[in-house]
């Protein structure tokens, strides 16, 4: 059976609708958890949470930039086996906004981060560890619904993007291409300050 992981993206503070001069202080968490039984025992077991804290500044009505960070964690237990990962990203982010209405706007924006693993794999009470370097690049649309005074929700249905993984010490080395729209939908509340 294929790891089911409930997790809620819940975007805290997503960076918003443009007013022009103002600071924009955002991101997302999402906290999973993934159980697998069977004849009534626990087969695995996975634990994950992630944190992506971002902050912009509104050039323009329609032009913001700013950086991001992101930690993340994810703990996958097969007694008495047991993988942890590790991460933490850092980059750069840019966003163009198009007011549709006072209630409406759309914006797209790219993403530009590096980031640094760690690999912990214990197999039979014997521990290896692993590190890695990569960077990666993301382009999401998004439609942003204003309730009151740049205050409202975002949702975003998809994305374009691409990574690269290098294991540090090794020749080995992941590249990947991904494109998925209406697969799922990350909403949050947003807050233009």
């Amino acid at each position: 059976m294929k790891k089911l992981i409930i997790a809620g993206a819940i975007t805290v503070f997503g960076l918003v609708s443009a007013q022009k001069g103002t600071v924009l202080v955002g991101g997302n968490i999402s906290l999973g958890n993934s159980t697998e039984k069977a004849n009534g025992s626990i087969v695995s077991k996975v634990n994950s949470f992630e944190f992506n804290p971002r902050v912009g500044y509104q050039f323009t009505d329609k032009w913001t930039a700013g950086v991001r960070l992101g930690v993340a964690t994810d703990k996958t237990t097969q007694s008495p086996n047991e993988i942890k990962d590790n991460s933490f990203s850092y980059g750069v982010f840019g966003r163009y906004t198009v007011p549709l209405s006072e209630t409406f706007a759309v914006f797209g924006e790219l993403d530009v981060y590096a980031a640094n693993g760690k690999r912990t794999t214990t197999i039979s009470n014997m521990s290896s560890t692993s590190k890695t370097t990569g960077f990666g690049m993301v382009f999401t649309p998004n439609l942003f619904i204003n309730f009151k005074k740049s205050f409202g929700l975002n949702f975003n249905v998809g994305g374009l993007g691409y990574t690269s993984e290098k294991v540090k010490g090794t020749d080995y080395k992941t590249n990947s291409f991904g494109f998925d729209f209406g697969k799922g939908v990350t909403f949050g509340i947003s807050k233009n300050f």
